[in-house]
């Protein structure tokens, strides 16, 4: 399930950040058609760092941790 601060990789193909991972601001529950609001490190050629995205347009990054 993604919810806020997961790490996300975008599927989206037309994306400027296609292929990188991004972490989740918020996820919006009313309906919408693009309820995930994904931060960046990099900026695109508008200068904006985020966007937002279908649930189905990210794959979840599950981190292993270390012991």
């Amino acid at each position: 399930m993604i919810s806020r601060n997961s790490k996300v990789k975008i599927l989206r193909k037309e994306s400027y950040w296609f292929n990188q991972i991004g972490t989740v601001a918020t996820v919006d529950q009313s309906g919408i058609r693009y309820p995930a609001l994904v931060r960046f490190e990099s900026v695109n050629y508008a200068g904006t760092n985020s966007n937002n995205f279908a649930l189905n347009e990210l794959q979840e990054i599950v981190e292993e941790i270390e012991e």
